[in-house]
């Protein structure tokens, strides 16, 4: 009878132990970023361009506010600076020919967009871009000046590592018009930007 009770209450107090264990309920990686109705963000990295597109460091500053479950209105402020070496010169038609390389020039761009943010991907949240924007571009020792009208598109990851706080990289392709003076006219804008920073949660 005594056997019976002990193994009894070893069994019960047993069951009891394994009912009280803490269960695992953190959801998958990921699942609970969100990136809030808005958020700011700034980034630095690299652009490249050629002929009488700016090149250089890049830095960007981003205002992000929710339209709509996956969309959000991304206003972007951004600076770019390179070298100002001369790099224009006349032809035998004394037309004026620019050939700045890659990371030459600079400019000042306010552009505005949309950045669509997709489900997570284990750490990662996928996003694409979209935006259209207005830049005064200047290279400096050729007294080159210039409105652009850039068109940019790309895409990236961010990924959560505060509850207000991810990491943000992307990268995008540059495509676009200006109206330039020294008689120049209107030439092309092309060229790619690869950025990386941090995004902030606002209240």
């Amino acid at each position: 009878m005594h056997r019976r009770l002990i193994l009894a209450l070893v069994l019960f107090g047993g069951g009891g132990a394994r009912a009280d264990e803490p269960v695992d309920t953190a959801a998958p990686a990921g699942a609970d970023d969100d990136p809030g109705d808005q958020s700011v963000a700034g980034e630095l990295g690299l652009a490249s361009g050629g002929r009488v597109t700016p090149g250089g460091v890049r830095v960007a500053a981003h205002y992000y506010y929710q339209l709509a479950d996956q969309d959000w209105f991304d206003g972007t402020a951004a600076f770019t600076y390179g070298s100002g070496d001369a790099q224009c010169f006349r032809d035998r038609m004394d037309a004026v020919i620019c050939d700045h390389g890659i990371a030459d020039g600079s400019a000042l761009e306010i552009a505005g967009g949309v950045r669509r943010v997709f489900a997570a991907q284990g750490q990662f949240r996928p996003f694409l871009r979209a935006a259209i924007g207005i830049a005064v571009v200047r290279f400096g020792d050729d007294d080159v000046t210039g409105v652009a009208f850039p068109l940019h598109a790309g895409g990236g990851l961010r990924a959560r590592v505060s509850p207000t706080i991810a990491v943000v990289g992307e990268g995008e392709v540059v495509l676009g018009f200006g109206a330039f003076n020294r008689g120049l006219g209107i030439e092309p804008q092309l060229g790619l930007a690869v950025t990386a920073g941090a995004e902030f949660r606002l209240p």
